[in-house]
């Protein structure tokens, strides 16, 4: 049995967006007032365990991001200040 010609089919060409889609948020809010507060509190605190762990590991390390100089230096100050407050109570 005789089907016929084959029909020539034109794929559809899908044009490219250049932009592409943002990303869905990982995180849901949440909606009661009391999830709402906690929720602001851990993400407070969230960060400043991050600058107090920063900090800490960076003055072990010798390269102080978060702090303005070098261990060293640092040291050297506090040196300097303890210094002057033994100076201070011997002068009275």
């Amino acid at each position: 049995m005789v089907q016929g010609t084959v029909k020539n089919i034109k794929s559809k060409k899908t044009s490219k967006t250049s932009v592409p889609k943002k990303a869905a948020k990982k995180i849901i809010a949440p909606r009661k007032n009391s999830a709402i507060v906690t929720a602001k509190l851990k993400k407070k605190h969230a960060s400043a365990i991050a600058v107090n762990t920063e900090q800490l590991l960076s003055s072990r390390v010798g390269h102080l991001e978060v702090l303005k100089g070098s261990r060293r230096e640092i040291a050297k100050a506090d040196a300097i200040k303890a210094a002057k407050g033994k100076n201070d109570k011997n002068k009275k």
